[in-house]
C-alpha cells in the first residue's frame, strides 16, 4: 500500500517565524463508504501531527449521497491531529450541504476567504478559493484581508487557476481535481489531464512565474473507479525559508 509522500520546499518569501511549518495536504477523497484503503490512510495519517492540515476539494463522491458520506469523511478527519487546525474547500463532486456539516465537527471551510496565521509578529495568509463550480471562484474577494507583504498559501481545487493565482502574487498553491491523470501510461504520464494545463502539470510540483503549484493525486477515484500507474497520494509538505546555497526543493 502507498505511504505518505514528503516534500520540502525552499521559499524566498517565507517568514523566518514559519520556517519548518509542516502541512498535511489531502485532496480528492471521493468518500462514500468506509474501505480498507481509507483505514490504511487513517493509520498512516494519525501519527503525523502536522502543524496544519488542508483538503483541496472532492471530499465526497456523489453529492446526493452526502449524508452517507459525512460520517466516513469525519472518521478520516478524526485521524488528523494539528496545532493550527484543519481547513478545506469544496470541489465539483461535493454537496453544498457537506461543508457546513463538517464545520460543525470542528474543521474550517474557506469560501473565497482567508485566515491570517501569525507567529512572532509575522503573517501567513491561508487563502481558500470557492471551487464547487468554476463560476464560484473569486480570488479578489478571497484576498480582501490579505496584505501584500503576507506570505500567501492558496487552496485551489482546479489547478488551472494557477495563472490567476500567480497574477495575484500567491506564493504557493495547493490543488487537486486531476487525480494525477488516474489512468496513466506505465511511466506515470497521464493520458488525460482533466483541465486546460499541459498534462505533465496535472501532478507534482511546477512553477508559474514566482508561484509554486503542487497538485496532489488524491486518494480517491472518479469515473472509472480504478487507478492505473497512478498511485493514490497523501502529502506532507514542509516549508523552509531559503538560505544561501539551499536547493529549491528536496523530495
Amino acid at each position: 500500500m502507498p505511504e505518505v509522500e514528503y516534500l520540502e520546499l525552499m521559499l524566498d518569501r517565507l517568514p523566518e517565524a514559519f520556517d519548518g511549518i509542516r502541512i498535511l495536504h489531502l485532496s480528492d477523497l471521493h468518500i462514500t463508504r468506509w474501505t480498507a484503503e481509507l483505514q490504511h490512510w487513517s493509520d498512516q495519517i494519525s501519527p503525523l501531527q502536522p502543524d496544519l492540515a488542508v483538503i483541496t476539494g472532492d471530499l465526497g463522491h456523489r453529492s446526493w449521497k452526502w449524508k452517507k458520506t459525512l460520517p466516513n469523511v469525519q472518521r478520516l478527519m478524526s485521524a488528523i491531529h494539528t496545532t493550527l487546525g484543519t481547513y478545506f474547500i469544496l470541489g465539483n463532486h461535493d454537496s453544498l450541504e457537506l461543508g457546513p456539516a463538517l464545520v460543525a465537527g470542528g474543521a474550517v471551510m474557506l469560501v473565497n476567504e482567508s485566515v491570517i496565521i501569525e507567529r512572532g509578529g509575522q503573517r501567513m495568509a491561508l487563502i481558500g478559493v470557492a471551487q464547487h463550480r468554476r463560476s464560484d471562484t473569486d480570488i479578489p474577494a478571497a484576498m480582501r484581508n490579505v496584505q501584500s507583504t503576507d506570505f500567501k498559501l492558496m487552496l485551489l481545487h482546479y489547478p488551472d487557476l494557477i495563472h490567476s493565482a500567480a497574477a495575484a502574487g500567491v506564493d504557493v498553491c495547493l490543488a487537486g481535481h486531476t487525480h494525477g491523470g488516474q489512468i496513466c501510461y506505465p511511466d506515470g504520464s497521464p493520458i488525460i489531464g482533466h483541465d486546460v494545463l499541459p498534462a505533465n502539470m496535472c501532478t507534482g510540483l511546477n512553477r508559474i512565474a514566482d508561484t509554486w503549484l503542487i497538485v496532489n493525486r488524491g486518494i480517491g477515484k472518479a469515473g472509472l473507479r480504478l487507478r492505473l500507474f497512478c498511485p493514490p497520494q497523501v502529502m506532507m509538505l514542509t516549508l523552509r525559508t531559503r538560505r544561501e546555497d539551499s536547493a529549491e526543493f528536496i523530495a
